[in-house]
């Protein structure tokens, strides 16, 4: 009887560890599409793309991460996709919001056959 207590007890610990694993790369891999969503974010505000060269990807488009015009400033990664939306927020002249704009990243990856997706938001007011 005590055999089988300290079986069950094993596994139960087993079980947790194999949990434990699983959460781990997946909390990791979270951290690094956040990196990626801040660094394409702070890059389309570097280069002013909003105004200059908007990206406005569709919905459904899952591009590489280094796609144009990044491909020089981000490392290529086969497992992280990305999409890229960049909206005019007011196009009114008298409006103090004219040159403001809203930049959309969402950084896509799968984990056990399902796509997770991390989305960041930020403004950058053209200069």
């Amino acid at each position: 009887m005590a055999i089988g207590v300290l079986a069950v007890g094993l596994m139960a610990i087993a079980g947790s560890v194999i949990y434990s694993t699983r959460m781990e790369g997946r909390a990791g891999r979270a951290t690094q599409a956040l990196h990626y969503a801040n660094q394409l974010l702070d890059l389309s505000k570097l280069y002013n793309l909003p105004k200059i060269a908007p990206l406005n990807d569709l919905p459904g488009d899952r591009r590489p991460i280094d796609a144009p015009p990044f491909t020089q400033d981000i490392y290529a990664n086969d497992i992280f996709k990305r999409n890229i939306t960049m909206t005019w927020v007011n196009s009114s002249a008298t409006d103090y919001r004219n040159e403001l704009y809203q930049v959309d990243v969402t950084v896509y990856w799968y984990e056990r056959s399902k796509e997770e997706s991390l989305h960041v938001t930020g403004l950058h007011r053209a200069p």
